[in-house]
């Protein structure tokens, strides 16, 4: 994590300042009442269980279902996100040089069958993380919090079980001794994995199928092709500062194709009406169409998402470092973004830090889009040959099917034949994140958790989570394990401003891009379409997807 100056003040991001933001209303256009359905290519969810749940759709939908300590909220305007207590007071009061830190929960917070949320069910929570059953979900407790050596977590839905010297409960006030100075720390606990849980249903078994719900849904049904949210009649809103909570219900709907959706939500009939694309963008071929017919331009939201789609490249697999950067030099990041919808997918990228993310950080113009042959052939003269043949791992969903592609074809004009690994959108993490399961390359796309460079290249690059990670739930692709670098990371971690902080990662950022570990491509932009019953519609930065909390059908 980096390092903040005041760690309990409001966070505003200027995410989405470069560019429209969407078209929310305000809240007197929408009513109570009715279903709004989200509209997802994911074949489904592949974890809920909330100390397991990473990937930005579930948890865009998660924060339907349940509270953390902080949560982000998309500001009224569209423009940028603001971090708010949620189930705690404020956020977060730091001491000992922002080593400790204490929240104290809300009066009034209730699980779905009325029971109150206590201190300890959130201990309880973030102890679970460490559990080998959360393999998978964000490390961050584990990075964190001090005194964690040899801990397994507690058994499951035995709250009485030994626990964590460094989670502490006061009444209503939870106290973390962490390990190192973390001034950003109120940031990082808006993620789920510091969430309570229910030690007696827990125990029950299944926990990832159905967790409980203290937000304002709780799940009535899951199924391969749905999700549906119903209330939780025991949520108060005046408990709740973060979700206006409009519909009646919401149904996700998975596996949705996106030329099929998109056309359906053109003609604007049935429940296409009440529908809007979560988790993909208005395919390419529908893009000008849209955006170029006011109705329909008036029915989208868009803006920069703060994702990265980026190559990486296994440093254990492919070892000549010549080879590396040969593959980030012939890479057509032209074709790239043609194949994912043109100009308005995304700018391309030259660092792995988005310019909204890290605004003191110089960003480079991409000087050959299309990729240098001369170059990628001059490094590869000098040394072996790339491998003949090298493995893509990448999400079996249309973007990335089509993005796929464009490595392919690129890397033929070096002479490498690449095989295309298609893995299930839902599973792809869970497969990819095993490092004896990777491949040579991964087309990989990261969104971050909080707008940091801190949220950004110690879990993509830091070398001593592959120990932790060894058999599942590892994000470093590229299975880089440099010291300097780590070192690097250390280094910006300790900053004390945001200005040092910034500089600090795109030290890391440059050492990173010189080992040829990874090559960054798009700076991602969403374009999403919605149904005419639809408002409140904003592009989330943080999750790079529309916000579902502020979503409601319009008011006849």
């Amino acid at each position: 994590m980096g390092i903040a100056a005041i760690g309990t003040a409001l966070l505003a991001v200027a995410a989405g300042c470069s560019g429209p933001a969407g078209h929310a209303e305000p809240a007197r256009v929408l009513r109570r009442g009715g279903t709004v359905y989200l509209l997802a290519e994911s074949n489904g969810f592949a974890h809920l269980d909330p100390q397991r749940t990473f990937t930005t759709a579930a948890l865009n939908v998660s924060r339907l279902i349940y509270r953390t300590l902080t949560a982000f909220r998309t500001n009224p305007n569209g423009v940028g996100v603001t971090v708010h207590p949620d189930l705690a007071t404020d956020l977060g009061r730091a001491s000992d040089g922002n080593r400790t830190w204490r929240f104290t929960l809300r009066t009034g917070a209730r699980w779905a069958d009325g029971k109150p949320v206590t201190c300890a069910q959130l201990r309880y929570g973030v102890e679970r993380s460490f559990a080998p059953a959360a393999a998978g979900g964000p490390s961050y407790p584990r990075q964190l919090l001090a005194d964690t050596a040899g801990y397994h977590g507690p058994p499951p839905g035995d709250a009485s079980a030994p626990g964590l010297s460094s989670v502490r409960c006061d009444g209503r006030t939870v106290t973390f001794h962490l390990r190192r100075p973390c001034g950003d720390f109120g940031d990082v606990v808006a993620m789920p994995v510091f969430a309570p849980v229910r030690p007696d249903l827990d125990a029950r078994g299944d926990y990832d199928a159905r967790p409980a719900s203290d937000g304002p849904y709780r799940i009535a049904r899951r199924t391969d092709s749905e999700l549906v949210l119903t209330r939780n009649r025991y949520w108060r809103a005046a408990s709740d500062p973060i979700r206006p909570a409009y519909p009646d219900r919401f149904v996700v709907r998975f596996g949705a194709d996106p030329g099929w959706s998109t056309d359906a939500l053109v003609t604007d009939r049935g429940n296409a009406r009440a529908s809007i694309q979560l988790d993909y963008n208005v395919p390419a071929n529908f893009v000008q169409q849209v955006i170029n017919d006011p109705e329909q331009s008036a029915r989208t939201v868009s803006g920069p998402t703060g994702a990265i789609r980026y190559l990486a490249i296994n440093t254990r697999r492919v070892t000549d470092l010549r080879c590396r950067r040969a593959i980030g030099h012939v890479l057509d990041k032209q074709a790239y973004r043609m194949a994912v919808g043109g100009f308005v997918a995304g700018d391309y990228a030259a660092t792995m830090l988005p310019r909204d993310i890290a605004p003191t950080v110089r960003h480079p113009t991409v000087a050959a889009p299309a990729g240098d042959l001369s170059a990628a052939v001059s490094l590869i003269g000098r040394t072996g040959r790339c491998p003949d043949q090298l493995t893509l791992d990448y999400q079996d969903v249309s973007s990335f099917r089509w993005a796929a592609q464009t490595i392919v074809d690129s890397l033929q004009r070096i002479g490498v034949q690449v095989h295309a690994n298609a893995i299930p959108k839902s599973r792809f993490y869970d497969v990819v994140g095993d490092p004896r399961a990777e491949h040579d390359l991964v087309l990989a796309a990261w969104v971050p958790d909080w707008p940091n460079g801190s949220s950004y290249l110690p879990t993509l690059f830091d070398g001593r989570l592959l120990e932790g990670n060894a058999t599942g739930g590892n994000y470093n692709l590229s299975q880089l394990d440099d010291p300097a670098v780590n070192d690097m990371i250390d280094a910006a971690q300790a900053a004390t401003s945001r200005r040092r902080q910034d500089a600090g990662w795109a030290a890391v950022d440059a050492a990173v891009r010189d080992r040829g570990a990874v090559v960054p491509i798009l700076y991602e932009r969403g374009l999403a379409m919605y149904g005419g019953d639809v408002g409140g519609a904003v592009m989330q930065p943080v999750y790079g997807e529309p916000d579902v909390l502020g979503l409601g059908l319009r008011r006849a």
